[in-house]
Formats: structure tokens, C-alpha cells, sequence
């Protein structure tokens, strides 16, 4: 089940990624569509403004050449060739995408034929102002500019109605896209909440899986995967080992039953769990084994933790008149070096030493 979890989030986590990259993909190339629409917008109201700028200007020189005033008046502003160069630039551009201006093409049938019309007709508009300048009169340009105001008029108004169109369907992408966003993210909030929960949940049951019930010390399969880790990498260091046996608990368990016998076995529990301290590992090994292991490899320590054992017991027997009630036990240890003796042999030599002890006759409070 934890797996199981595990999977569902890393899956949500991409899947959210996915969608955070492609929303942030999505906006940043509507951006750039939009401003490259609002740029040909811009470009077409240009063509507008500067069409009849350059028409004005030709029908003020026609009068001023053919009435009053000189060309020393008009040379600065006339004839405006520069202005044309600039507005064919554009025009072209506009169909073709091709030119210095930056300008794209807009993919609308309305506006492609309205810019393919503003490009025959500034063709027309550039051979009357040329007849225009050999000494035709002005009228028929006029009339041709205003035509073709009217005709740039309408491609700005296509260019405007395809911009909003785009706008409009890119918000509806960006609508569904960051509702979908915002779905997976409450998703995978979700998924996380549950997965810390069942990994809360796995920790609990592994630390029921290894911790005794009555001593509330760590279990047998925890020491062994304690020996085990000695095993697999042993410290280039001595470590001391103790083995603990209870005597006499079948006279207790028989005559008080299981509860008087388990009462006993929790108090030694807490005996050397007290003595302990930080000193080291403190486990129930069997029913009425303990085991410990420190990674302080000093005799004197290890008889100082087994004084603070015996100081323990004895005050716990004190408190006890029933000789079945009081503590009762053998130990063991050895001081040893697991990367020159197996940690297996060391415990093996604690176990005869417990039992060793175990054999000398004891006296109980």
C-alpha cells in the first residue's frame, strides 16, 4: 500500500510539473502571438496615417508648383521618396513576414485579402503619384488616396476582429488549461496528505513490528537487525555485549500465573533500561532474555552499567516481601571487536558468561 502511494505521488508530481510547463509554454507563446498581432495592427494604422501624409504632401507640391511659392520652399519636405521606400517595406511585409520591420503574418482569410488588396492598390496610388509629379492634376490621386484609406480602414478592422478572435480562444485554453492546473494541484495535495498519512501509518506498524508490548523495549527481530547490521558492516572498534537471563521466572509464572511472571519480567525491563541511559541498546531477546550492546568497548563502563543494574534490582526487591515477586538474574558480557570477531562468536561468548553466572549460587533480598 505504501508503494502504492508512492507511485500515485511521484505520478501527480509529474503530471503537475507537466501542467505547471505547459501553462507557462501556453502563456508565453500567446504573449508573443499577441504582441506579434498588436505589431501588425500598428503597422497597418502606419500605412493609413502615412499614405495620406505622402499624399497631402504631393497635392500641396502640385499647388505650390503650379501657383504661388518656389521649390526652395518645398525642398525640404518634397518630393517625400523615403516615405514611399518605407511604406512599400511595410506593405510588403505585411503579406510576407519577410522584411525589417518584425512583422508576421496573420493566417486570416478576411485580412489576407484585405492586405493583398492594400498592396495592387498603393501599387495604383504609386503610379498616380507619379503622373502626378509629371504634371497631372491632383484629383484623380485624391480620390484613389481616399479609396484607399477606406481600404486600410477595413484591414485594420479584419486585423483587430482576428486579434480579438485569437485572444478570445487563447483565454478559453488558459481557462481550461489552468482549471485542469489547479484540479491536479488539489489532487495532489490530496495524494500527498493521504501518503503522509500512510506513511505515518507505516512507521507506526513498524515500530509496533519492533518494539516489545510489555517491556515497551525494542523487540527480538529488532536486535536482530541491530547483530545483523554489525554483521554485514562491522566497526573497527571494540563494542561490549551483554546477555541477561531471569531465574526462577517458571516458579513465579507458576505460582503467581503469567501476569505475576510478565509484572516481574517488565520491571527488570525497566531496570536496565534505567541503568542504560544513553549508554547503549537495550532489548528483550526471548521470553526472559535482554540483550545490550554499547558502543563504549571499556570494562569499566560496562561494570559501571552493571552496578546501576544490581543498585535497580535490589531497591525493586526491597519494595517486594514475596520471593517470587523479587528479580531474579544471570549476565553476561564481553568486550570485543566485531571486525576481528564475528559479531555472532561475541554474543556466543556472552551467553556462556551469562550462563556461567547463572550456575554461582545467588542471594535474593
Amino acid at each position: 500500500m505504501k508503494k502504492l502511494w508512492e507511485r500515485k505521488e511521484r505520478l501527480a508530481i509529474f503530471v503537475i510539473v507537466a501542467m505547471f510547463v505547459l501553462v507557462s509554454f501556453t502563456s508565453i507563446s500567446s504573449i508573443r502571438l499577441l504582441q506579434g498581432n498588436a505589431r501588425v495592427i500598428n503597422y497597418v494604422g502606419i500605412v493609413r496615417g502615412a499614405t495620406q501624409k505622402l499624399v497631402k504632401e504631393e497635392i500641396m507640391g502640385w499647388n505650390i508648383l503650379h501657383g504661388t511659392g518656389s521649390l526652395l520652399e518645398i525642398s525640404d519636405w518634397y518630393p517625400d521618396d523615403a516615405l514611399i521606400a518605407r511604406l512599400d517595406s511595410i506593405v510588403d511585409e505585411l503579406l510576407t513576414g519577410e522584411g525589417p520591420h518584425g512583422l508576421s503574418v496573420l493566417q486570416d482569410e478576411a485580412y489576407l485579402a484585405n492586405a493583398r488588396a492594400v498592396q495592387v492598390h498603393w501599387a495604383q496610388l504609386k503610379g498616380l503619384i507619379s503622373e502626378v509629379r509629371t504634371g497631372a492634376g491632383p484629383e484623380t490621386l485624391f480620390k484613389s488616396s481616399q479609396e484607399y484609406f477606406e481600404l486600410v480602414n477595413s484591414t485594420v478592422f479584419s486585423a483587430e476582429a482576428y486579434s480579438e478572435a485569437q485572444v478570445a480562444r487563447i483565454n478559453s485554453i488558459l481557462i481550461a488549461v489552468n482549471g485542469l492546473f489547479v484540479i491536479l494541484l488539489a489532487l495532489g495535495l490530496m495524494l500527498y496528505v493521504r501518503g503522509l498519512a500512510a506513511k505515518k501509518q507505516a512507521d507506526v506498524l513498524g515500530k509496533i513490528a519492533y518494539v516489545d508490548p510489555l517491556t515497551r523495549l525494542d523487540n527480538r527481530a529488532s536486535c536482530e537487525r541491530l547483530i545483523a547490521q554489525y554483521a554485514l558492516l562491522p566497526e573497527d572498534k571494540d563494542i561490549t555485549v551483554f546477555m541477561f537471563d531471569m531465574n526462577d521466572l517458571k516458579l513465579t509464572n507458576d505460582f503467581l500465573g503469567h501476569k505475576g511472571g510478565d509484572k516481574v519480567i517488565g520491571a527488570f525491563g525497566a531496570a536496565l533500561q534505567e541503568a542504560a541511559g544513553e549508554y547503549g541498546f537495550v532489548g528483550r531477546y526471548g521470553g526472559d532474555e535482554f540483550f545490550m550492546l554499547s558502543e563504549e568497548g571499556d570494562e569499566s563502563l560496562a561494570e559501571g552499567f552493571l552496578h546501576r543494574v544490581r543498585k535497580s534490582v535490589e531497591e525493586y526487591n526491597e519494595r517486594h516481601a514475596n520471593r517470587l515477586e523479587k528479580i531474579q538474574y544471570a549476565a553476561g558480557y564481553v568486550v570485543a571487536n566485531p571486525s576481528q570477531t564475528h559479531i555472532s562468536d561475541i554474543i556466543h561468548e556472552a551467553d556462556n558468561r551469562m550462563y556461567a553466572d547463572k550456575r554461582k549460587p545467588k542471594s535474593v533480598l
